[in-house]
C-alpha cells in the first residue's frame, strides 16, 4: 500500500512539474489589438466554431506593402501608431487603402483626435479617387456639428449615431464596424451607435426620412464590396490596433 501510494506522488509530481512548461500552456496572450474572449471586439458567435474560423488579420502591414496611397503619405512609427506624416498644419497628401478588397467582414481599429480634428474610416470603396460616390464612410469627428448625420458614428450624411459621444482630444477609442450584406453596424467603445440596412435607402439623393445626403445614386446601390481606407482630411488624427477579419 505504501508503494502504491508513494507512486501516485511521484505521479502527480511529474503532473504538477509538466504543467508548467510551455508545451503544457494551451492560452496565449493574445497579440496586440487581439482579444481571448472573441466576443470583446469582434462579431458576435464568432468562437462556436474558432479552431476552424480565420483569426483577424492586420488590416495593413507596418511598411504598408499593402497598401495603396501617395508615396510617403501615411507611415507606422515604432509604437504602431499609423498617422499621415506631413506637418501639422500642411495640405492632406491623400487617404491611404487597403489593395485588397472586402465583401462581409469586420474591422476593429483605434483612433485619436486633437482639437476640431475630422477624418473617417472608408469600407467597400470601388474608386479611391472618386471615393465620396463610390464608398461608405463613418466618420470621425471631433467637437459639435449642426448636422447630426456628420457626428462621429454617423455613417457619413445618411445615418446619425443613436446619439452624440463626446471624443476626448488625445484619448484612444474604439471602433468596430460590421458590413454584412445591406446591414452595416457602428460600434463606438462598446457601444453600438449606429445601425442601417442599407435597402431602406432607396431614391438617388434622398434619405428615408426625407432629408436630402450628397448621393447621386440611391445608397442602397453602394457597392457590397471594395476596399477598406483612412482619411486625411488635412486635421491631426492617428489610428493603431487595426484588425480585420472576413465573415
Amino acid at each position: 500500500m505504501k508503494r502504491i501510494f508513494s507512486l501516485f506522488l511521484v505521479s502527480v509530481g511529474c503532473l504538477l512539474a509538466n504543467a508548467d512548461t510551455p508545451a503544457a500552456k494551451s492560452v496565449q496572450a493574445p497579440a496586440p489589438g487581439f482579444s481571448n474572449d472573441v466576443h470583446a471586439v469582434f462579431v458576435p458567435g464568432r468562437g462556436k466554431d474558432s479552431a476552424r474560423w480565420p483569426a483577424p488579420q492586420p488590416l495593413f502591414a507596418r511598411d504598408l506593402s499593402n497598401a495603396d496611397m501617395q508615396p510617403g503619405a501615411w507611415a507606422f512609427n515604432a509604437a504602431g501608431v499609423l498617422a499621415p506624416t506631413r506637418a501639422t498644419g500642411a495640405k492632406a497628401n491623400g487617404d491611404v487603402w487597403t489593395k485588397e478588397t472586402y465583401g462581409d467582414f469586420a474591422v476593429s481599429l483605434e483612433f485619436r483626435t486633437s482639437e476640431k480634428s475630422n477624418s473617417g474610416v472608408f469600407i467597400r470603396a470601388t474608386d479611391i479617387v472618386d471615393w465620396l460616390q463610390n464608398s461608405i464612410e463613418i466618420q470621425i469627428l471631433q467637437g459639435d456639428e449642426d448636422k447630426p448625420v456628420h457626428l462621429v458614428g454617423a455613417i457619413f450624411d445618411v445615418a446619425a449615431p443613436a446619439r452624440q459621444v463626446p471624443i476626448t482630444p488625445g484619448e484612444w477609442y474604439r471602433y468596430v464596424i460590421t458590413a454584412k450584406g445591406s446591414t452595416i453596424t457602428v460600434v463606438l467603445n462598446g457601444e453600438e451607435v449606429n445601425k442601417v440596412d442599407l435597402e431602406l435607402w432607396k431614391d438617388a439623393g434622398k434619405n428615408p426620412d426625407g432629408t436630402a445626403n450628397k448621393f447621386t445614386k440611391a445608397y442602397k446601390d453602394m457597392a457590397r464590396a471594395g476596399r477598406v481606407g483612412l482619411q486625411d482630411h488635412g486635421t491631426p488624427i492617428e489610428f493603431r490596433n487595426l484588425f480585420i477579419e472576413r465573415l
